[in-house]
């Protein structure tokens, strides 16, 4: 935005730090149930399926955990911002 100087923001920034974890969060799910689909696909054998089945509901379990991290963290921002307003 014109007229609007730019922050600068520290590397310690909550919210930077918090969407960079995300991010990893994210692209090692992918990477890492990309692999266990192909390992489940490529088995029959019924005590593997199941440790893959583990794995993978573990990795949605942390990322699920990550998600409400960030969901609390934006709305906690917005909550500040309109209670601020309101208050103005």
């Amino acid at each position: 935005m014109e007229g609007r100087p730019r922050e600068e923001r520290q590397p310690a920034d909550p919210t930077r730090k918090l969407l960079k974890v995300f991010g990893v969060k994210v692209t090692d799910y992918e990477e890492r149930t990309d692999a266990i689909l192909q390992r489940y696909d490529a088995t029959t054998d019924e005590a593997e399926r199941a440790d893959l089945v583990r794995e993978a509901v573990e990795l949605t379990a942390d990322l699920g955990h990550w998600l409400r991290e960030v969901q609390a963290h934006v709305l906690a921002k917005q909550e500040s911002v309109l209670g601020r307003l309101a208050r103005a």
